[in-house]
Formats: structure tokens, C-alpha cells, sequence
């Protein structure tokens, strides 16, 4: 945190990224966002504190399987 009085870290849970903040005194984490969906990818909190910038989306897969049926 700008503060130097927390740190600020990233949480998955269920396949969705939310920020943490625990206090360095020892005081009890707690929850900063609460999305219900996408990942954070990276963030930045204004100078001041008072503001955060995410970068958020989602990363789609696919399985293929590749079989060689000539034999």
C-alpha cells in the first residue's frame, strides 16, 4: 500500500481474482473487491491511496485430442 502500512495482494477463489489487504501490525485481512468474475492481471494504487487501477480479463481454453486412425 502507498502508506507502507499494508500490503495488498491477489486472491483466487473458484477461478475469481479479488484484492486483500493486510495490515503489517498484525490486524485482520480484509477484502477490497468483491468481482464475481475474470482475473486481476496486475494493479496499481494511486499515489495518494485513494484510487486502484486493475488490469482484469479471462483466458479461454480448449482440449483437442489428435488421434492417427490410418494405422
Amino acid at each position: 500500500m502507498p502508506d507502507g502500512k499494508a500490503v495488498a495482494y491477489v486472491v483466487q477463489e473458484q477461478g475469481v481474482d479479488n484484492l486483500w489487504i493486510q495490515p503489517l501490525d498484525g490486524g485482520p485481512r480484509r477484502q477490497l473487491t468483491h468481482f464475481t468474475s475474470d482475473l486481476i492481471t496486475t494493479f496499481a494504487f494511486s499515489p495518494d491511496g485513494s484510487k486502484i487501477g486493475f488490469v482484469r480479463g479471462h483466458a479461454d481454453s480448449d482440449a483437442i485430442l489428435l488421434r492417427d486412425d490410418t494405422r
